[in-house]
C-alpha cells in the first residue's frame, strides 16, 4: 500500500499533532509486522511535514529602509 505524503499546512500544527498520536496509538495495538512498518512510514512521513515556527523576518526588511 502506497501512502500519499501529506500536504504542508502552515495553519494546522495541532492537526498534525493529533494525527501522528492517533497513528502512534494504533500502531501500539496492531500484531501484524507489515502493518506496523506501514504505520511507522506514515508516522515519518506526517513528522516530516510538520508546520516549521515561522521566524520574525521582519527586523530584515526594516533594515533595507
Amino acid at each position: 500500500m502506497r501512502f500519499e505524503k501529506p500536504k504542508k499546512k502552515s495553519g494546522r500544527p495541532g492537526f498534525v499533532d493529533g494525527r501522528i498520536a492517533e497513528l502512534q496509538r494504533e500502531l501500539a495495538t496492531e500484531t501484524n509486522e507489515t502493518r506496523k512498518s506501514e504505520l511507522l512510514q506514515e508516522i515519518n512521513e506526517w513528522q516530516r511535514s510538520r508546520p516549521q515556527p515561522k521566524r520574525d523576518g521582519g527586523s530584515r526588511n526594516q533594515e533595507r529602509h
